[in-house]
């Protein structure tokens, strides 16, 4: 029973209101969807959702899903380890995108959506899984960096939007192709898609133990 407690607090003390977020983004993507689904363009509907609506929702979510606990200090002097809050609360959040994409994929099926150009069932979960580990990291890191989770929304957004603006630009180049974090969705047949993968899969975890470090100086968020 004590084990399920946290979870329980969890629970209650998340900022409902940005937990709607990812129903009302599947639902709009599910209506226009269904009114495009003859058209052949669908498939930049769907693809959009899974590679870059739901990581900017999760990244959205990430920054804000510690330090927004109105119970904070008190969280602090329980006598739990950084690491076990932050696999709770970001857990939690992957757990909530991972069932709105997966439930899609299901959606799209009776549509007749093919979105076979995302690869293999494995590559079409590392679509949306790769860039919303990347950019929950970034906005976990930079809310605490900046102590405060709407810094780390808003860094969160500004690397979104200048990676979409910029999209040609990272893929001409080498290095910044590597960093393009929504490749597996944008270009998922690239011959670089494997090296891309890899490094955003490190800068994620690389984000994520930046994070742990800074949540551990509990001090600076009082």
């Amino acid at each position: 029973m004590k084990n399920l407690m946290p979870w329980r607090y969890t629970l209650l003390t998340l900022r409902l209101d940005l937990l709607w977020l990812p129903g009302v983004l599947w639902v709009l993507f599910a209506l226009v969807t269904w009114l495009k689904h003859a058209d052949p363009q669908v498939f930049e509907v769907a693809a959009g959702f899974f590679g870059f609506a739901l990581p900017l929702i999760a990244g959205i979510l990430a920054s804000s899903a510690v330090l927004d606990n109105p119970a904070l200090e008190l969280h602090f002097a329980a006598p739990r380890p950084a690491w076990h809050v932050l696999l709770e609360r970001q857990g939690l959040i992957l757990a909530l995108i991972a069932v709105a994409a997966l439930t899609f994929q299901m959606y799209l099926l009776p549509l007749h959506v093919d979105v076979s150009r995302l690869g293999s069932p494995i590559h079409r979960q590392l679509a949306w899984l790769l860039p919303t580990l990347a950019l929950m990291g970034l906005g976990c890191a930079g809310a605490f960096a900046l102590r405060q989770s709407m810094g780390g929304a808003l860094l969160v957004g500004l690397v979104w939007v200048l990676q979409l603006i910029g999209h040609d630009w990272f893929m001409q180049y080498d290095a910044t192709r590597c960093l393009f974090v929504f490749m597996s969705a944008y270009q998922p047949q690239h011959p670089a898609l494997y090296m891309n993968q890899i490094v955003v899969l490190s800068l994620s975890v690389m984000l994520f133990v930046l994070a742990w470090a800074l949540f551990r100086k509990q001090e600076r968020y009082l």
